[in-house]
């Protein structure tokens, strides 16, 4: 009979303890481990028609940990990035859904399979994680310096970020993939210990793992991983160089060969491909002339010997794009788009 009062007692313990979660007090984590959770059961009794004194059964346990968390990846598509740049964030959302307080270790890592169903074709050169200071969704390199998550409620979230170094000379529409792994750890920084298969110690908290399964840690080990992806939004610039012998002393403009006296016609085509998704900017095209060869100053016009899109440049340093000055051709082009090329043409004397 005590024990089926303690058992309806138990039922209404629950139902109260389901009335206090709707009314917004209790969390969807549940009650906090540590809680003593304490039942007890009166029992009233006669002894021939008189009352006898109450007497009481009570039962007490401590609530368990329960330790849970999920990870996700912020953008539900690529971050787009420059090449050889440094403080790329992708941001991605903690939460405790444990019934304790937890510290949580962060962990970045690069990861062959894109979570976009792109190819994975590059590594970032750095792979750094932090933690959002002034909480406000945004990596900020002066705020943003913690790489430990401490003390996170339960049922709190809180924003983290991976920030990589994208390496230069990436291909337009590049990606990398990278991945965040968190993992819960005792407030301090103790690793935990999953107690699911181990007896029941009264009056003791224990922890018992409940986490799913990420991108690349295993379901109830304490630890969730969500990946995201970088896209490179470069300019593929490339440039071909070519060389036509124009006229020689003894054959003229006919059959001319690279004789000593030759004039030769070097033709530099820099182009910004098509499938670019930015112009390429503050081009500059350097040519050194070797000791074989002399530059001629005034291919078009005096004191012009640069070409430029059929526009002639002055071998001087000034207002316009082209120079010439011991003994280099340069050339600066300030943006190329997509699917334009620059042509420059200037010429030599083969010495």
């Amino acid at each position: 009979m005590l024990r089926h009062i303690q058992k309806r007692m138990a039922g209404a313990l629950a139902i109260a303890v389901l009335v206090v979660s709707t009314a917004g007090v209790a969390s969807a984590a549940g009650t906090v481990a540590g809680t003593t959770v304490s039942n007890t059961a009166t029992i009233n009794y006669s002894v021939n028609a008189v009352a006898q004194p109450a007497i009481t059964g009570t039962a007490d346990f401590v609530v368990d940990r329960r330790i849970d968390l999920t990870l996700t990846t912020v953008p539900i598509t690529y971050v787009n990035v420059t090449p050889a740049t440094t403080g790329n964030a992708i941001p991605f959302t903690l939460s405790n859904t444990s019934n304790a307080p937890l510290d949580f270790a962060l962990a970045a890592a690069n990861n062959p399979t894109d979570p976009f169903g792109g190819t994975d074709n590059f590594d970032p050169t750095v792979n750094a994680v932090f933690v959002d200071g002034n909480a406000n969704g945004t990596f900020e390199a002066l705020n943003d310096t913690a790489t430990l998550v401490s003390n996170l409620a339960p049922d709190t979230a809180i924003t983290v970020f991976i920030v990589s170094t994208i390496p230069g000379g990436q291909a337009n529409a590049s990606i990398a993939a990278v991945t965040m792994t968190a993992t819960a750890h005792n407030l301090g920084g103790g690793v935990v210990t999953n107690d699911s298969g181990t007896p029941d110690v009264a009056g003791t908290v224990q922890t018992v793992f409940a986490d799913g399964a990420g991108d690349t840690d295993a379901v109830r080990d304490a630890a969730f991983s969500d990946s995201g992806a970088f896209m490179v939004q470069g300019a593929n610039v490339s440039v071909l160089k070519t060389e036509t012998v124009v006229n020689d002393p003894i054959n003229g403009v006919v059959n001319p060969k690279h004789i000593p006296g030759a004039i030769v016609q070097y033709q530099v085509t820099v182009t910004n491909a098509a499938a670019s998704a930015v112009p390429a900017t503050s081009i500059s095209v350097t040519d050194v002339m070797p000791v074989n060869v002399t530059f001629q100053p005034n291919t078009y016009g005096a004191g012009n010997g640069i070409d430029l899109g059929g526009v002639a440049q002055t071998n001087a340093a000034d207002a316009d794009q082209g120079t010439f000055a011991a003994g280099t051709v340069t050339v600066t082009i300030p943006s190329l788009a997509p699917a334009a090329s620059a042509v420059i043409t200037f010429r030599v004397a083969v010495n």
